[in-house]
């Protein structure tokens, strides 16, 4: 999108407003980041969102133009060593930086030497990355043919077979009608799945669908039994007005969700709190900490199934959702939910999430919400569970005899072990906010879905609107929150740089700049991310023995491995003959979800002084 490499590059975040955000990840399986560079390196931020979402994420290696020619010539045209060198550095990429694997892209001709090794570069590339990645992947575009002509074919057929038989899959160009997806199932054979049909969003060229009819392009290509390839969906945030980039991205995919299977959260604990991974301020449990714009790619939490959703049967209930950046309990945004409750039913309820997790035997939920404006639903979690002919469920009520949805029973005395995670359990929280907890005892089964669920007040016949917002929604194994939490161990300080500030019109007249590098040891499947932040203070002493500084220590930013870079940070210059301060805190955040008290964070405290003469 717009040449790539934009504010998702930095690995921090940065403080970009109105930037591009992709939070429909429920409905895709691979994420290529793309760029016309000869190597595209997916930024981290995109790996780790698609990954906590459960969805691959593909480097681009592109060659193109004359100088794209004279590459190939010189990396497949020789021997074997040549093309290997490059697939092994590709794997190394890939298998280092966490990624999934790679589009290959060759749009320039190749000589006949070249072309008769690319088939063999492939397999050599999708064997090794198999081997060192996980689930790796490499897809191949539609472009060259097996003469060496670059010559786009908008199907598979004979002429690029060869390269789909030595890889994943092929991502088809454009051009196609519905003649082409006909053609394809004799190729394809059993690999059909692995065509990946592509759509220009922008609909560019001769082509069916794209921009707000590209369901109509996935309406032949689901008939044909095919993949898909989306190309450029960042054409609502291109071409569109900026500021209904949310209404236009809801609106693009919803029109597309009835061709798109969902995923489905793997394991526990799951804890959403439905930020994007921006924001015009930052808040924390409901406290705001900071005010102004941030974009942080990797901050993104788990995305709910976004949409529309009408009552069967009599009355004119229904339910809508969508992202709001106006207020948040944790994070940047919140899930704003309005809906109608018609006057022939009881309740409404949404389907939030997918799940496939086979569940152990008790459950802790939470749910933190808070409704807007007179109404006075009732609000509550619901599950489904599968495995129905084994599956036990104990302590809570079924909503019907037929069904296998259930409403948890809130959990009112929380074991001790449990008092941090359920200490606001039942309480009204600052800003209008409510958290429910509840517990749930099952055995041999596993989840299908979560839902929220809206009922009307008793003796209430009337039709009822009502508009919810949701702030957090954990589903936490009640054993993992007996096991002791880990501490912030070995924080140190390195790589300092300092630099004397620009003097400035108000504040104090000396001030200086200081970058350095954090690093410590935490056990990374423990923690959901690391919040960083900072406190001045003066004098000399191991940390937390000098003189107080401010309360409330002032949050830098996020961090989601073992290090952050502290990047020109404004401190006081020290006194002739006294040391100065500055503290760095490091506070763990539980995949489960709590707060850790301020005294178990791990701390550093770096020492400064006035250079002598």
């Amino acid at each position: 999108m717009m040449g790539g490499y934009l504010d998702d590059r930095f690995i921090q975040g940065s403080g970009a407003r109105s930037p591009y955000t992709f939070y429909h990840w429920q409905y895709i399986d691979i994420f290529v980041y793309f760029s016309h560079h000869l190597v595209t390196v997916p930024p981290v931020g995109w790996t780790n969102a698609a990954h906590r979402h459960g969805v691959r994420v593909l480097g681009t290696f592109i060659t193109e133009w004359t100088e794209g020619g004279q590459l190939c010539e010189a990396f497949l045209a020789g021997d074997d060593r040549s093309f290997q060198a490059v697939a092994d550095r590709l794997v190394l990429l890939a298998q280092f930086l966490h990624f999934d694997g790679w589009l290959i892209n060759i749009e320039n001709s190749l000589s006949p030497a070249a072309v008769r090794n690319t088939p063999r570069f492939l397999w050599y590339l999708t064997t090794q990355l198999h081997q060192q990645v996980p689930g790796g992947l490499v897809l191949w575009y539609d472009s060259v043919v097996s003469s060496g002509q670059l010559t786009w074919q908008d199907e598979l057929n004979e002429k690029n077979r060869v390269f789909f038989d030595s890889c994943d899959g092929i991502f088809t160009n454009y051009n196609w009608g519905e003649e082409h997806l006909v053609r394809m199932r004799g190729p394809a054979g059993e690999r059909l799945a692995d065509v990946y049909v592509g759509v220009d969003v922008f609909a560019r060229g001769n082509v069916v669908g794209g921009r707000f009819d590209t369901n109509k392009s996935l309406e032949l290509i689901r008939k044909h039994g095919l993949s898909v390839a989306l190309f450029a969906p960042g054409w609502v945030y291109e071409c569109l007005e900026k500021t209904e980039f949310f209404q236009n991205q809801d609106k693009f995919w919803s029109l597309l969700t009835c061709y798109l299977p969902t995923h489905s959260i793997c394991s526990l604990p799951f804890v959403t709190s439905f930020c994007l991974g921006m924001g015009t301020r930052r808040v924390c449990y409901g406290q705001e900490e900071a005010v102004g714009p941030w974009y942080h790619p990797g901050a993104q939490e788990p995305q709910p199934l976004f949409g529309e959703h009408r009552l069967e049967g009599p009355g004119e209930g229904w339910v809508r959702m969508h992202s709001c950046l106006a207020d948040a309990w944790n994070g940047g945004s919140s899930l704003l939910i309005r809906g109608r409750i018609p006057p022939e039913v009881g309740h409404v309820a949404v389907r939030l999430f997918s799940l496939q997790v086979p569940v152990p035997p008790k459950l802790f939920l939470s749910l933190v919400y808070k409704l807007e404006g007179t109404s006075e639903v009732r609000v509550a979690l619901e599950l489904t569970t599968g495995d129905a002919g084994s599956c036990s469920v104990g302590g809570i009520s079924a909503l019907n005899e037929t069904s296998s949805r259930h409403r948890p029973r809130p959990l009112r005395v929380p074991p001790t072990k449990l008092a941090r995670w359920a200490a606001r359990c039942g309480q009204q929280l600052g800003g209008g906010w409510v958290q429910r907890c509840y517990e749930l005892s099952l055995r041999s089964c596993f989840l299908q879905d979560l839902f929220v669920s809206f009922s009307r007040t008793p003796g209430s016949q009337e039709e009822e609107d009502f508009v919810c917002r949701l702030g957090e929604i954990q589903v936490v194994d009640a054993d993992s929150l007996l096991s002791p939490l880990p501490q912030v161990q070995a924080l140190s300080v390195s790589r300092v740089g300092w630099q004397r500030a620009a003097p400035e019109s108000t504040g104090p007249p000396t001030r200086l700049r200081l970058s350095c590098t954090l690093h410590w040891s935490y056990p990374l499947p423990h923690a959901r991310c690391f919040r960083i932040h900072c406190r001045p203070g003066a004098g000399g002493g191991p940390p937390g023995t000098g003189p107080a500084g401010p309360e409330k220590p002032t949050l830098l930013g996020l961090a989601f491995a073992n290090q952050y870079r502290v990047v020109d940070l404004a401190v006081a210059e020290a006194q002739p003959g006294q040391d100065g301060r500055m503290e760095f805190l490091v506070e763990p955040v539980p995949r489960e979800g709590f707060l850790v008290p301020q005294a178990e964070w791990g701390r550093a405290a770096l020492l400064y002084s006035v250079p002598s003469t």
